[in-house]
Formats: C-alpha cells, structure tokens, sequence
C-alpha cells in the first residue's frame, strides 16, 4: 500500500468530506473518491459509508485511521532523524495554534527560525485546545500552542508540555464606568490597581466563548468563587471584538494580559487586576513519544525567549502576579 493513501485516508477522516479533504490535499474530488474505492476493494470492507450529502467513518475505518495516524507520525519521526545527519536539513514540522496567541507567537519567533532552517516547511493550523490535543493524540499534529492550566495538560496521559509564558487576566470596564476614575491608564508604565470582582456583578459582561478552555477552567470558576453569575450579552472567538465592546461603553470584561497590550482599544478601555489574580499558561503540547528533532528544538527555545520578554512587560503592570503556588 502506498504510504500516500495514509494520508488521503487520514485528510478525509479529519475533514469529514472528501471535497475539502481533496482541496487540503490539492487533488481532484473524484480522483480522491477513486483511490478510496481502490483501497476499500482490495481492504474488502469500507472505511466511510457515504451518500451524495453525507459522509460516515465506519468501525473498520476508525481503525484503520488511528493506525494509519501512528504510522505518518513514525514515517515524520523517522524522516526528522535521517534528515538531522544530512547537511541540508529539511522536512515539515506541523503545527497547531489557537486564535491570537499562537500566530502572535508564530510571526514573532520564524524570521530567526526560517534564517536559520531555510528548508524547514511549517504547516499550520488553527483549532481551538481540544481540537488540538484531539489531533495531538491521533498523531495529526506534531506540536500545539496551547492556553491552558498545566493540570489540565497533564489530565491527558500521552501529552506532556513546556511552558512558554504565564499571565495574569485582567478586567476592563468602559471609562463612563464609575470605577474607572479609580484606574491606573494601561500606558502609563505603572502598575495597575486591584479590584474585587464582585464589585462588577450587576454590570454586563462580554467574554470568550463558553467551551473555551479560558472560560471553563479560568473564568467562570472566577465568577462562581465571587457568588455571582453574570449578565452575558456577548460570547466571541476574537478577543479583538470584546475589547471593542468594551471601549464603546457597552459592557465589562475579563480578557488576557497579552491580549490586552495587543488591543487596538486598550486605553480606550480602564483595566484592573483582579483581588483572585487569575493567571493561566502557554505552553507546547505534544505527544510523550514524539522525538524532538534538533529544529523544532531550537524552534521552542525562540518562543521561551518570546514568553520571557512577555513575563517581562506584563511584570511591569502586574508585579508579582505569578505566584509560587500558581498551578
């Protein structure tokens, strides 16, 4: 079998169509759908019930696709290896990122990456954390950019993570708010005040989205620890779009150190800390038994570099926001 119908038949299972798996793979619909009829013949059982409008992974192809997975993942190991002892060392690392922070990261740290590995390839995806560890463990990513608590990380037994910065989440309320008058401007270099949460529980809220890791594991906690449920009138993706809300005077928020200074509204908005001194981790993900090729090392150490100058400007604002005993 050719180790390329691996791949066709992995695409098709993560796409969940053969169209857009043949438009990742950059080969015709019914070219794709001709070598799937062709390996499931000479298999001689199917691997996807499929219609006109639907497609289906059976019991034989949920088998054959973890496999299948595992032997991509040991031929990029393999191929990482034999490539470290050439001189001209190439190859693809994938990677996952999550919204914002992950491609901030990424445009930061390739320039001295690609200078370095000229024939590296990075192929690049952009999933929300459990998608990530889903196609970490399956074997369809390499490494992932991820936010999360490390017990949460280390929950999933065949991950393991280097963390590459801690930060502290801030509130922002409109500058009409009562409060604001309180508030150190973000951009005066000095440290921002602390403020109790509950003070805020009559005031509307917009936040990320709710199965976000962010939410679930930080922020909701955060709320039902003060004894309140907020008014909610706006859930995103795009931290951007909060910071906005927030600037026209239409709500409070909660929203990343890092995500903050990046924010085109930042001193439109007043920022606080929070009494809780919420704090959460980026960090890499990646398998336990993924072999860390010389490349992709040095690739993890530009983005430590990248977090500690992050640590750094947030100290400025926050000082001793990352506490000894901060998961």
């Amino acid at each position: 079998m050719d180790i390329k119908m691996l791949d066709y038949v992995v695409m098709i299972a993560n796409c969940g169509s053969i169209s857009k798996a043949a438009e990742k793979l950059y080969v015709t619909q019914s070219g794709l759908n001709q070598q799937l009829i062709k390996l499931e013949k000479s298999l001689g059982i199917k691997l996807f019930e499929r219609d006109h409008h639907h497609l289906q992974i059976t019991r034989a192809g949920e088998i054959f696709v973890r496999n299948a997975a595992q032997m991509l993942q040991l031929q990029r190991n393999t191929f990482m290896q034999l490539n470290e002892l050439k001189q001209d060392i190439a190859g693809e690392i994938s990677l996952g990122l999550t919204h914002e922070h992950g491609i901030d990261l990424f445009t930061a740290v390739y320039p001295a990456f690609h200078e370095r590995y000229p024939n590296i390839r990075l192929r690049l995806q952009e999933q929300i954390v459990a998608e990530q560890y889903r196609m970490l463990t399956q074997g369809y990513l390499d490494v992932g950019i991820v936010m999360a608590s490390k017990a949460a990380i280390d929950a999933h037994k065949q991950l393991a993570s280097q963390e590459i910065y801690r930060e502290d989440l801030l509130l922002g309320v409109p500058k009409t708010h009562p409060m604001a008058a309180r508030a150190i401007p973000i951009s005066s270099g000095r440290p921002l005040r602390v403020v109790d949460l509950g003070l805020f529980r009559k005031d509307p809220f917009a936040l990320i989205f709710s199965s976000s890791t962010m939410r679930t594991e930080i922020i909701d906690p955060l709320f039902e620890k003060c004894g309140f449920q907020p008014h909610i009138m706006f859930e995103t993706s795009v931290n951007s779009a909060i910071a906005q809300l927030v600037s026209k005077g239409l709500c409070c928020t909660i929203l990343p150190h890092s995500r903050v200074m990046a924010s085109l509204y930042r001193d439109q908005c007043a920022w606080f800390r929070l009494l809780e001194n919420p704090c959460w981790s980026v960090s890499y993900v990646y398998r336990r038994d993924f072999r860390i090729s010389s490349n992709l090392r040095y690739f993890l150490d530009l983005g430590r570099r990248y977090g500690l100058e992050k640590e750094a400007a947030f100290e400025v604002q926050s000082p001793g926001y990352i506490r000894a005993d901060a998961s």
